[in-house]
């Protein structure tokens, strides 16, 4: 069994890699990353979809048909790339299939059990979708081309570029109006004065049409070629156009690119609610503590799958670029029920430190938080920090969070402790760089109850730290302790570097 929980462990290093390279780019909403490359997705599906639709009608000259088939096989293989990158993303394997192992002392029930959920997202809708848009590629099945349509299903992928092209021109409408009909009386214009000017001069304008496509082809500043004035007068005016032109055309892409960067930065700022957000972690408040804490969740192999929202008024704060931000009072119910509270794993509150507000009163707005938390998500974990003992032991308590932190306890007590020794800092450092601390309920290894011994022998690599019976916490257990399916084990997994 150590054999194989060695080569688990080191392909669980090498997953957490891969697996967070693959969330920045596919999950990871809050990032820019995953912005530039869905819009990139997204613009070469919609094109290989739309030149397969040409392919099939015979629409395609025979000297563009090798470019075409580029075009749509660079975006069959980004759909391979992120159907291997979802199908990596759907679970955890390396741990589903720890656990199986220890629990079944069997290899194949414990690869079984760990690609159960592998099966069940290749047996999902978009899955199947992916997998039948590319079957193509294989020479002997070419006739299947046509199937490579189903890849317009993927859109659904990009809901939120969708959405956004809609909300960008829903809110600048009034002004894309205006300048509509602006450039189309000014088209209208010109072309009835180049038509009044070049008809009788000019054989390539016998109608008002051909002077109102002249026009329009000029106003855009593409230039065919194959109509040009004749007259000087002509000149002049199609000069005057071409400015004008410029003009207009600068303002309808000003519009557009503001409305977009504006709207990507209010769906990382906030102000779009996060109604899907699920299994997210909430952060109220914000002090010099959240960046550690953000770092440790986004360095943690189980954790950085997780979404981030930080809470705070203060939009001037220096948040990540990875996390979300709520630009809002945490203290008001409608804030907390903006960012889904109810749907999140965790929620930290901060002792956020505000100008003219003294310990006590930053305290309350800590436990009004963890009321308004409990209330509206009674089951969310949740962790406040407090600035003074006194308040910490009011809310303790009365039960306001599920762990309670004194700002600096801890690290009074590491202080305190390397006085007398001074090597134990270089030994909680280690611990706390170097393992990752991972505490389940024992009923997900075994169903029968076991003693430590029994237990570390079929560990392998991993140390048993500690055992949790109910709240009481027992550490560095002596080996005769009997450890049952309700009670939680704390495992100590090192994370050696690659």
């Amino acid at each position: 069994m150590k054999k194989y929980l060695t080569i688990i462990h080191l392909l669980d290093k090498l997953g957490y890699y891969i697996g967070k390279f693959y969330f920045k780019l596919l999950e990871d909403s809050a990032s820019t990353v995953f912005y530039i490359y869905n819009l990139f997705s997204f613009t070469l599906i919609v094109l290989s979809s739309t030149l397969i639709l040409l392919e099939f009608f015979n629409a395609i000259p025979e000297p563009a048909r090798p470019i075409v088939d580029r075009i749509i096989d660079l975006a069959t293989l980004i759909i391979i790339f992120e159907w291997v990158g979802r199908f990596i993303l759907s679970s955890d394997f390396t741990e589903d299939f720890e656990k199986a192992l220890f629990k079944y002392k069997d290899v194949k029930k414990a690869l079984f059990y760990a690609l159960k959920p592998k099966f069940e997202y290749i047996r999902s809708f978009y899955s199947i979708i992916d997998i039948l848009s590319t079957l193509y590629i294989f020479q002997p099945l070419r006739l299947l081309r046509i199937l490579a349509l189903l890849r317009l299903f993927r859109l659904g992928f990009y809901r939120f570029i969708l959405e956004g092209f809609i909300q960008v021109f829903r809110e600048n409408l009034a002004q894309l109006i205006f300048l509509i009909i602006i450039f189309s009386i000014f088209l209208l214009f010109m072309s009835l004065w180049v038509f009044t000017i070049e008809h009788k001069a000019n054989p390539d304008i016998k109608t008002f049409f051909d002077a109102l496509y002249f026009t329009f082809i000029s106003l855009t500043t593409v230039g065919y070629g194959d109509i040009t004035p004749h007259t000087d007068k002509g000149r002049l005016v199609i000069m005057i156009a071409v400015a004008g032109g410029v003009g207009l055309f600068s303002l309808f892409t000003a519009i557009l690119s503001s409305g977009f960067i504006e709207y990507f930065d209010r769906i990382r700022r906030g102000m779009v609610d996060f109604k899907t957000l699920k299994h997210h972690i909430v952060i109220c408040g914000w002090n010099e503590t959240g960046r550690y804490i953000i770092k440790e969740i986004r360095s943690n192999p189980k954790l950085f799958k997780k979404h981030i929202v930080v809470v705070t008024e203060n939009e001037d704060e220096a948040i990540p670029r990875d996390c979300f931000l709520k630009v809002g009072d945490p203290t008001k119910e409608e804030t907390l029920e903006s960012v889904n509270i109810k749907e999140a794993d965790l929620t930290i509150i901060l002792a956020e430190k505000k100008e003219f507000l003294n310990e006590d009163t930053i305290d309350a707005r800590t436990s009004l938080i963890a009321l308004l938390v409990r209330s509206l998500a009674p089951k969310v974990f949740t962790i406040a920090e407090y600035l003074k003992e006194e308040n910490a032991r009011a809310a303790q308590k009365r039960h306001l969070a599920n762990k309670i932190i004194i700002a600096g306890e801890y690290l009074g007590k590491l202080i305190g402790k390397s006085v007398i020794q001074p090597e134990s800092l270089d030994i909680l450092e280690e611990l706390l760089e170097d393992v990752n601390l991972r505490i389940i309920p024992f009923r997900e290894l075994s169903n029968e109850p076991m003693s430590v011994e029994e237990i570390l022998k079929r560990l392998g690599y991993l140390k048993l730290l500690g055992v949790f019976k109910g709240k009481k916490l027992i550490l560095s257990p002596p080996l005769e302790l009997v450890v049952y399916p309700q009670d939680k084990v704390i495992l100590l997994d090192e994370q050696s570097k690659l």
